[in-house]
């Protein structure tokens, strides 16, 4: 009996983008929402962290939604923070994962005082 084996590459989705691409400024007390958007055949997994002085922190699941659409394969990963405090001011990286493959995109999120 013959059995053929299949071999995949992994690679990175060409299309791979935030939105907006430039910094979000929000004042405090407000929310704040990025997208981060991936299209590939492959199954790709996409996860927000927050960059920190000592690396890299987690995000809480609440903040973070996931969304397949299977008809284009795309997956994004939407960041939203409600009512914003300072601390939550940063860099934030969305990081693309396929298979052991792995590359990110940068946004920062400044939060500003109340203009009262």
């Amino acid at each position: 009996m013959y059995i053929s084996t299949f071999h995949f590459t992994a690679s990175l989705p060409e299309f791979f983008v935030l939105r907006p691409g430039k910094p979000i400024i929000v004042l405090k007390g407000q929310n704040a929402k990025v997208k981060c958007e991936s299209e590939s055949v492959t199954t790709t997994k996409l996860q927000w962290k927050k960059q920190t002085n000592s690396g890299e922190g987690p995000i809480l699941d609440s903040m973070v939604t996931i969304v397949k659409d299977r008809s284009t394969n795309r997956v994004r990963a939407i960041l939203k923070i409600t009512n914003a405090q300072k601390e939550e001011g940063g860099f934030y990286k969305c990081v693309v994962t396929v298979g052991d493959l792995t590359d990110y995109k940068r946004t920062r999120i400044i939060v500003k005082g109340n203009l009262n």
